[in-house]
């Protein structure tokens, strides 16, 4: 093939901004690196989580993070985690989920958006991580700036550089998030047919008038089978039921 002409040593280097990510000396050293490389495309705070498999326990979640300790205490503590968007989203998307207030849309992922914002944590997105070996998990990073135009411009040119440094850290942090103690095995419900098939409606993000549609049944009625899945999972929220459920192989992720 004739070489074009004048392009000897012009193929661009994608990777050279995050050369000292990926040749970092150890895990705090990579973390630190993974933080400035997120200031670089404009981020303050980057949060880095990711569990094994999807088998393992979401309380045994690998997760790094420069966000506000009284943020991360106060988010534990309280359980935020059943009413953040973010969560459920990565175990059923790969695309970005992007943080503007109108994002957060139930009355308690709000109340948690002006929580965060008061810590903060106001813009920014969150990019699901997919590994090779069954891992799932996100990037996100955020800054203390307004929601609005100027936000998206910038998002939309680095978004591509945003992508590449999620899958350049968790290329680099892989090892470490492999190096916990796997958790116990955990019992496996029995699901019947019309469980199984609300809580595959469910995973999609429907409603339970929609599944109703959906599978022709009442409201009522998918209320009810919910209601048995929340007892048979052990958990008291419909997101934890989709979670829980995914972690226990129960549900198809897509892509």
């Amino acid at each position: 093939m004739d070489e074009v002409p004048g392009s000897a040593g012009l193929m661009p280097d994608f990777f050279s901004p995050y050369d000292a990510l990926m040749n970092a000396a150890d895990e705090p050293d990579a973390v630190l690196r993974l933080q400035a490389a997120a200031r670089e495309l404009g981020f303050d705070s980057v949060l880095f989580a990711v569990i094994a498999q999807p088998k393992v326990n979401i309380a045994d979640v690998y997760l790094r993070s420069n966000y506000p300790n009284q943020w991360r205490e106060h988010y534990d503590r309280n359980n935020l985690r059943a009413a953040d968007p973010t969560v459920e989203y990565c175990f059923r998307s790969s695309s970005p989920f992007v943080w503007l207030p109108q994002s957060f849309k139930t009355t308690e992922q709000q109340a948690l958006y002006e929580e965060a914002s008061a810590f903060g944590l106001k813009v920014g997105v969150t990019l699901p991580i997919r590994g090779v070996d069954g891992e799932i998990g996100m990037l996100t990073c955020v800054r203390d700036g307004n929601p609005g135009a100027e936000f998206l411009k910038d998002l939309n040119h680095n978004l591509g550089a945003l992508s590449l440094l999620r899958d350049v850290a968790f290329d680099s942090l892989h090892q470490y998030v492999h190096a916990a103690v796997p958790p116990p095995a955990e019992n496996v419900p029995v699901l019947t047919a019309r469980e199984r098939d609300c809580l595959q409606w469910m995973s999609a993000g429907k409603t339970a008038w929609e599944i109703g549609r959906i599978l022709n049944i009442s409201e009522a009625g998918v209320n009810f089978h919910i209601s048995n899945l929340r007892n048979k999972f052990g958990v008291s929220r419909r997101n934890d039921v989709v979670i829980k459920a995914i972690r226990l192989g129960l549900i198809d992720l897509p892509g």
